[in-house]
């Protein structure tokens, strides 16, 4: 497997623009790195999966489930005739931020409401709601925990996930909105989330695990990931660190046919490793990740 932690050259008609979006994916805070004193405290440890945002596909996939599209009786009409840009769910459950025409098949994503049975603490949400969709935060908090677990750490997967502080009105297709409100989670040097009061595990650490660029743009899938290491009894952000690769791989019908198998072990191959480069600067002791079978 391909990856880079570099910008690739040019290479195809998309390429041309790839390093300039792979370089303005973010404007980021500033690391932060736990004293050593901070890091000989931790034994126990809750890793929280963040809120994702729906996957960016560029060229948008539209044309492959719906070639008519831009036949002439198509563009002689608006596009907002037959389209609408949205977030919808591919069937193999990833969420995407694109254009459905109006006889597509695809689902659109219900990312709005948490049934009102399931118990809610401010600032989380139980994972469980989100049970249909596939969501990579929860992929990569659950690799977290295999790397963390040793000796010297216990580390426990939430079962709630940190909920972006997003009106219902801006979780749409709009990336901007997503990316907006991930860097103000990250920003954060003080929890939003009581880790305490609300009576959840009794750990040392909270660990949360976000993602920021995630996107496939022609035959390249860049990823990046954000984790937040906070002392539950001060709310204090006492680590904080991001990394990210780019990988060369198929194009994105290839990656998102079959239930988005390949997409799925291409997102939790790169995050994997991402994970043990995160944690590693934060200087917690991780185990290497696992080989994965290609699927």
């Amino acid at each position: 497997m391909f990856y880079l932690q570099r910008i690739l050259p040019p290479m195809k008609n998309y390429c041309v623009l790839l390093p300039l979006l792979f370089i303005l994916s973010g404007c980021l805070a500033t690391p932060i790195k736990p004293s050593p004193h901070q890091m000989d405290e931790i034994r126990t440890m809750l890793v929280v999966p963040v809120e994702p945002p729906p996957l960016e596909v560029t060229p948008d996939p539209i044309e492959s489930r719906f070639p008519v599209y831009n036949q002439f009786q198509y563009q002689s009409l608006p596009s907002s005739v037959y389209l609408e840009k949205t977030v919808y769910k591919n069937p193999g459950g990833v969420l995407i931020a694109g254009l459905l025409s109006k006889d597509d098949m695809m689902p659109i994503a219900n990312i709005r409401q948490t049934p009102a049975s399931m118990e809610k603490i401010a600032g989380l949400e139980p994972a469980a709601s989100l049970s249909e969709n596939w969501t990579p935060t929860f992929t990569l908090a659950q690799e977290a925990v295999s790397q963390l677990n040793g000796d010297r750490i216990k580390a426990i997967l939430s079962k709630h996930y940190y909920h972006l502080p997003m009106a219902s009105g801006d979780r749409n297709a709009n990336l901007d909105n997503w990316r907006s409100a991930i860097e103000q989670w990250y920003d954060l040097n003080i929890s939003s989330v009581d880790y305490r009061r609300h009576g959840l595990e009794q750990v040392d650490a909270v660990l949360e695990v976000g993602i920021q660029t995630y996107r496939i743009f022609n035959a390249q899938t860049s990823l990046q990931v954000l984790i937040k290491l906070i002392d539950p009894n001060t709310r204090q952000v006492i680590g904080r660190i991001s990394a990210k690769t780019l990988s060369v791989e198929d194009s994105p019908e290839s990656l998102l046919n079959n239930e988005a198998e390949r997409f799925k072990w291409l997102v939790a191959d790169m995050g994997a490793h991402l994970v043990s480069q995160g944690l590693s600067d934060l200087g917690l002791p991780v185990k290497a990740p696992v080989d994965r079978l290609t699927p």
